[in-house]
């Protein structure tokens, strides 16, 4: 097993992904953390850019009070799905006014039609289905390295728009009975112009930045071409060889980093499991994560 540093309380750390993710085991995330423990755990999310850590059984306050301990907190810009007493909190799921899709998720990076998008999310499992609802996540850093170097000249320097309108409109196409008013804050969230591909601000490393539901277009390209580029993107970012699945157990804690991966999710049985998630997201230019 490896172990991050010596320490009397160091955490452990188990590769789990195909080229990615890791299990950290010993990890305390109730009450107060210690400087030195999170700066082990920050140094391992960027070397390993998704972290599980287990049995975690942590409260919506103390989910806030570690995610606070990497920077400041988005609040989702569907915010009838936070918990009223904690409005950091994001629900996700078939319980009560969480945020339930029943139909496909597309890849992505949360926050992306943000001016500054995300730099990581936590998402724990409060009530987790026996089958189903399982969190991909694709390394979207060694899609970028295995692509050929035709592809990299093509893309590299390219724009993409982003837009929350684009995702609302997507939504409705395959949610047909969500209501019209849902997500309805373009006004709020204009769009934005992010690189195809972008650099990650500590370990320098590029990364594919496509997230098909949310990019209206990518910029000096026919829309015809622009879609064909997107699709082959995602089905090179989607293969086996860079895709990690996590099927959850109840009190699992699952922290991923935006700037590296794209994550997206499985379909469950809404009629006969319940499925209750908590997420909180750090906001862009954390301080605690981008140094």
């Amino acid at each position: 097993m490896n172990h991050i540093a010596a320490h009397d309380a160091t955490p452990a750390i188990r590769p789990i992904g195909p080229t990615f993710g890791a299990e950290v085991a010993g990890m305390p995330i109730h009450g107060d953390v210690t400087p030195e423990l999170l700066v082990q755990f920050v140094s391992a999310l960027h070397r390993y850019r998704v972290l599980v850590v287990p049995q975690a059984n942590v409260g919506p306050a103390d989910l806030v009070a570690f995610s606070r301990r990497f920077g400041p907190l988005e609040i989702h810009s569907r915010f009838e799905s936070t918990l009223p007493d904690h409005p950091e909190v994001f629900c996700v799921g078939n319980i009560g006014q969480a945020s339930f899709s029943r139909g496909i998720e597309q890849w992505h990076a949360d926050s992306s039609y943000r001016p500054v998008p995300s730099d990581a999310s936590l998402f724990y499992g409060e009530i987790v289905p026996p089958e189903g609802g399982d969190t991909l996540f694709a390394d979207a850093t060694a899609a970028y390295r295995s692509l050929d170097s035709a592809t990299k000249q093509r893309i590299d320097g390219l724009t993409a728009v982003h837009s929350l309108e684009s995702l609302r409109q997507w939504g409705l196409r395959h949610n047909p009975d969500r209501k019209q008013e849902v997500d309805n804050r373009a006004d709020s969230f204009p769009p934005v112009r992010h690189p195809l591909v972008r650099r990650h601000p500590v370990t320098g490393a590029r990364s594919l930045f496509v997230c098909p539901a949310v990019i209206s277009h990518i910029e000096g390209l026919p829309i015809g071409e622009s879609t064909a580029l997107i699709d082959a993107l995602i089905a090179h970012i989607a293969q086996p060889r860079t895709v990690y699945v996590h099927r959850w157990s109840q009190g699992d804690l699952v922290m991923w980093d935006n700037r590296a991966v794209l994550h997206t999710a499985s379909l469950f049985d809404h009629t006969r499991y319940r499925r209750l998630m908590y997420r909180t997201t750090i906001a862009g230019d954390a301080p605690g994560l981008s140094e």
